[in-house]
């Protein structure tokens, strides 16, 4: 035992002597040398010499060599090798053998396998095989350049560090930053700092980072710190980002904004997916897409305003001045008998009655007006006040002749010229009330195509929804269900093969082919050579007028970006809130589609219908298409127990300033309307029946209703009404469904409120009493709106003005009005606090009238 310690104390001995042996500095070859004496030391000057100190070989065509100070000073063609890849030029080299620096100044050049590092002062230790430049430095390595102010080279792991005004250029993109680590072996790009990125081809593409990494051979990028990516007009926002340019992928996760500026659309959520292929982006987890609108259109409307009391323009100031020879005769000088008048001193009255004269006698007199003005501004303003109101009060008047001759006392204002009152004077603008549509989904999807491709979309998809019944069912079996099968004796009679030749069918001749008519054509010049095939194809119903859309008119190259949005989507505006499975936004003819049980609630109405179009004019809502069966059910006010309901196949409503104006009913229009008395208890209903019904809105209620084709109403107290006559066929009432604010339609939003309500019921111990009663807790808690009641909140669209019955207009254009019949109170017949969807029962034919 005590050798063995014996022999590791002298080991540890020997290690420690040999660590402290110095390293010395070698002059292992020249052409020749020479000793001599410089600044009182002994120096060998040497020609063409090759030092060497551990695995660093050095060379010089000249050079002086301290052995004392283990140090040399070498000049021109330098050349320092380290092993067979690393090796440094330079005109001029101070090498310090104690601490192994090498200071090479003049056209220095590193390379180290396929990087080249260039610089006029580089620092280089040959035992760290650590590189320093701080004069500015450029390292090129294959076909990346990077250049920069400060530099740090490590040959180890072959990493170089840079600092201050930053440049990598490489054949797709251009890097400027202020701190960043380059790994010339695997040629990636690290940022450390403020970055920017941008692409060489396309010249459009930017991208913002603090942190983040480039690989210049694969074209990935990983971005992780306020980062910023423009593409035109389009941004994208986002925590983390990921980017692969080759394959045309991009990922971007937590916070994620993406913003269009030319269509002016926003879209945001967590996670989001890039597909440049397509110019597509698909958001998930709670995702929402805003698209601003206006409630002031500001499109038609000047940013200037007439001065009041001046309709059209003064032709004596917009007619181009007569001119003389190069005079203008708007400068001409006052007459010969005039009498100067100080204009500062002038009383207001006086100067207001005499440029009112002077503004009839001689309208062409401008600039003197305009300088006196200037001066009596100074001296009496209200002079100028009275003298531009009764400059303007004159002008209006028509001057069939104006006098030129002037009276004596006035004539120094004879030079004097009206204001041009028809100019227009500027008025700051009023103030914009944006108010945006927010619309989430479980998943949203927007694209930008052609217009030729976005017809094609839609043809395709009209397609789908079309069966296919000439298509021959073949039943085939899996092999499970094969191998099932053949456990079991199945008998089947034998198939006889009938002869038919005895019939000899065609002994006579094929027969001759039946003559079609051809479907009539129209002349080329009026509809096209296809207008009587499309309107022969064309149902009657789609000719109405009330229908008609004007066709989008765009070239088949125009770019149209789109919005998808999938499973429980939702809708929220502040005075419109919608849901449905899905909905289809389209810019093209800024249309949304909702499909599959859409629901819309405005003006406190809720409408519903298979399928319901709203399109925008001008950033506001214009008109909404339902079909087919489509319904409207209102309440008024605090009564929720009276249902308003109108029925039809087909509905067609318009909008003014964002609320409902007009909307016209199709197809088996039918009503159902509660009539009140004086202090608004029902006193009756009244339900009608035509074949179109027309409907006029004010004030959030309607005016007026006007039954056309074979109207039928049926008027009368409560009391005559069974709880079925009162509620029509499709009735559908969901309240709850109805979204309360922008955030209530984000999915996380009531999952969180799901879990605290849960939690709350939990800890209070009606977990079991809520389940039993079938109660929403969810939906009870949410908190509505400024104005809107759950289960109340609702505007008639068949409610008249206060306390009055609606008019009824005949289709000969006479209104008559139904008499009132007072009852007593009726008990409420339907329940608010449950949704509810009833079926007509079997009604007593309607009278006509």
């Amino acid at each position: 035992m005590i050798k063995y310690l014996f022999t590791t104390i002298l080991l540890l001995i020997t290690l420690a002597v040999s660590a402290q042996k110095k390293s010395v500095v070698y002059l292992i070859q020249s052409k020749s040398s020479q000793g001599i004496k410089l600044n009182g030391r002994d120096v060998l000057k040497v020609y063409q010499g090759v030092f060497k100190q551990d695995n660093s070989v050095m060379r010089s065509d000249s050079g002086y060599f301290y052995a004392q100070d283990n140090a040399f000073d070498a000049f021109g063609h330098v050349n320092i090798t380290q092993g067979d890849t690393l090796n440094i030029y330079a005109d001029k080299l101070n090498y310090n053998g104690n601490t192994k620096t090498a200071i090479l100044t003049d056209n220095v050049k590193m390379i180290d396998k396929d990087a080249v590092l260039t610089t006029n002062y580089l620092t280089y230790n040959t035992a760290t095989r650590i590189g320093t430049y701080t004069g500015g430095g450029k390292l090129v390595n294959k076909d990346n350049t990077l250049t920069s102010k400060n530099g740090y080279y490590f040959a180890f792991s072959r990493d170089a560090y840079f600092r201050y005004n930053v440049v990598l250029v490489t054949p797709d993109a251009l890097i400027k930053t202020d701190t960043m680590r380059y790994n010339s072996g695997s040629r990636i790009a690290y940022f450390y700092g403020p970055t920017n990125i941008y692409d060489n081809k396309d010249k459009k593409d930017t991208l913002y980072t603090e942190n983040g990494l480039y690989n210049t051979v694969t074209e990935q990028a990983f971005f992780g710190k306020k980062n910023l990516y423009k593409q035109g007009t389009k941004t994208l926002k986002g925590d983390s980002l990921f980017y692969d340019k080759l394959k045309g992928y991009g990922r971007a996760v937590k916070r994620v904004t993406f913003h269009d500026r030319e269509q002016n659309i926003t879209l945001k959520g967590d996670l989001a997916t890039y597909y440049k292929a397509g110019e597509r982006t698909v958001v998930t987890q709670d995702p929402y897409v805003i698209i601003v609108t206006e409630q002031k259109d500001t499109t038609q409307t000047d940013t200037v305003q007439i001065q009041p009391g001046v309709k059209t323009a003064n032709p004596v100031a917009t007619k181009a001045a007569p001119t003389v020879g190069k005079a203008n005769a708007f400068a001409t000088k006052p007459p010969a008998n005039t009498i100067p008048v100080k204009p500062g001193n002038l009383p207001a009255k006086a100067l207001a009655d005499t440029a009112g004269k002077i503004a009839a006698a001689n309208p062409l007199a401008v600039k003197l007006l305009k300088d006196t003005l200037t001066k009596t501004a100074a001296a009496n303003p209200a002079a100028v006040k009275a003298l531009v109101g009764a400059v303007v009060k004159t002008n209006t008047k028509t001057v069939k002749k104006p006098s030129l001759a002037m009276p004596t006392k006035p004539a120094g204002l004879a030079a004097f010229s009206m204001i041009d009152t028809t100019a227009k004077i500027k008025t700051p603008e009023k103030k914009i009330k944006r108010d945006s549509i927010y619309i989430s989904a479980d998943t949203l999807e927007t694209q930008i195509m052609t217009y030729k491709d976005y017809k094609a979309m839609l043809e395709t998809l009209r397609l789908s929804r079309i069966r296919d019944t000439t298509a021959v069912k073949v039943n085939k079996l899996t092999p499970a269900e094969q191998r099932k099968a053949d456990k079991f004796l199945i008998l089947k009679a034998p198939k006889w093969v009938q002869d038919t030749s005895h019939y000899h069918r065609d002994f006579f001749g094929k027969p001759k082919p039946m003559a079609v008519a051809a479907p009539p054509v129209t002349k080329p010049g009026k509809d096209g050579p296809l207008a009587g095939l499309k309107k022969a194809a064309k149902p009657e119903a789609d000719n109405d007028p009330i229908f008609f859309t004007p066709p989008v008119v765009l070239s088949d190259t125009a770019r149209v970006r789109i919005v998808k949005a999938y499973h429980s989507a939702k809708l929220f505006k502040s005075d419109l809130q919608a849901k449905a499975d899905s909905m289809f936004y389209s810019y093209s003819d800024s249309t949304l589609k909702c499909y599959v049980n859409p629901l819309i609630w405005t003006q406190g109405s809720q409408l519903s219908g298979d399928t319901i179009t709203i399109q925008m004019k001008n950033k506001k809502l214009d008109n909404l298409h339902m079909f087919p069966s489509s319904f409207i059910v209102n309440i008024e006010k605090d009564d929720s127990t009276h249902f308003n309901q109108i029925a039809g196949k087909k509905m067609r409503g318009f909008f003014k300033n964002d609320k409902l104006d007009r909307m016209f009913i199709v197809g088996n229009a039918e009503s159902i309307y509660f009539t009140r008395d004086s202090l608004k208890k029902v006193d009756g209903m009244q339900r009608s029946l035509s074949s179109r019904m027309r409907i006029y809105f004010k004030n959030s209620s309607a005016s007026n209703i006007f039954f056309i084709t074979k109207p039928e109403h049926r008027y009368g107290p409560l009391s005559k009404f069974t709880e079925d006559e009162r509620i029509l066929k499709g009735f559908i009432w969901k309240p709850k469904e109805r979204p309360v604010s922008k955030e209530s339609i984000i999915p996380s939003y009531n999952r969180k409120l799901a879990r605290a309500q849960a939690a709350a019921d939990k800890k209070a111990g009606l977990d079991k009493a809520r389940n039993a009663s079938g109660k929403d807790s969810l939906q009870n808690k949410l908190t509505l709106p400024a104005g809107a009641k759950n289960g109340k909140d609702s505007v008639g669209t068949a409610k008249p003005p206060a306390g009055k019955t609606p008019a009824i207009a005949t289709p000969a254009g006479k209104t008559t009005k139904q008499d009132k019949t007072a009852t007593s109170p009726i008990t409420p017949v339907v329940k608010p606090a449950a949704d509810t969807v009833k079926k007509q029962a079997p009604v007593t034919p309607l009278k006509k009238g």
